[in-house]
């Protein structure tokens, strides 16, 4: 097979694709793994290995981010992928479910990484519960004011609007009698976001730090870089900015 103006053996091809396999895998990390930390090594200094692995990756409709020495190879599957995850194909999840826990994801982001600098540095950020909860609930209180204009006219935000009123309904905190958070609190929709995020590799517990507490991967950050235009992140970023300027 030919990419550019290399032909590659059979054995190059199956490397190229044990790293893509490798890096959609986002818990492995290349410093457990010989297999992968060569690989990732290759990558890293071989360009006609490197213009392989590309290929392979464009040919499943992946963007390939950056090759970390630590987190590995950051893979992000492309807006209208059969890779890419969306909440809708959550089996369990209503569209209120739904509303709520994509907003949860974007408050996350936002208030993690509020400015362009913020998503460039490597600087590892820390998140709670009720650290986000508080964001939340103070967002939905400016997102409640900014809903209509001057003339008390409706003012649209479609993505925005349905979930922050079923947001704003819901309790922060509901214990079960068994201890567990309440399915209709706050606290367990966050929850679920993140820790859907350790399960994807992009977040870790953290225990150490506080209940509820957890630690944003590097890969997270540059996921939300790959998609910090979209207009619900923009939006909650410039809420997340007049917060710390007021806190300031």
């Amino acid at each position: 097979m030919t990419t550019a103006a290399c032909t590659y053996s059979a054995s190059e091809l199956t490397d190229a694709a044990c790293l893509v396999s490798l890096g959609c895998q986002p818990r492995l990390r290349p410093l457990a793994l010989p297999r992968y930390w060569d690989l990732l090594q290759r990558y890293r200094l071989d360009g006609a290995f490197r213009d392989a692995v590309d290929a392979v990756a464009e040919g499943l409709d992946m963007d390939l981010i950056e090759a970390h020495p630590i987190e590995g190879l950051v893979l992000h599957p492309r807006e209208g992928s059969w890779l890419a995850y969306r909440l809708k194909d959550h089996p369990r999840l209503g569209v209120k479910d739904r509303l709520v826990l994509g907003l949860a994801h974007v408050a996350i982001a936002a208030r993690a990484y509020p400015t362009p600098a913020d998503l460039e540095e490597e600087t590892v950020k820390r998140v709670s519960l009720a650290e986000v909860d508080d964001f939340l609930r103070s967002l939905t209180e400016r997102l409640r004011e900014a809903a209509v204009d001057a003339d008390g006219l409706a003012v649209p935000h479609a993505e925005l609007d349905a979930a922050w009123r079923v947001y704003s309904k819901l309790p922060p905190a509901r214990p079960t009698t068994t201890g567990r958070l309440s399915e209709s609190s706050t606290h367990r929709v966050i929850k679920e976001a993140l820790e859907w995020l350790v399960e994807q590799g992009l977040a870790n517990r953290a225990p150490e730090l506080g209940v509820g507490c957890y630690r944003l991967a590097h890969r997270f950050r540059l996921q939300v870089r790959e998609t910090a235009a979209m207009a619900a992140f923009a939006a909650l970023c410039d809420i997340r900015r007049a917060q710390l300027i007021e806190e300031d």
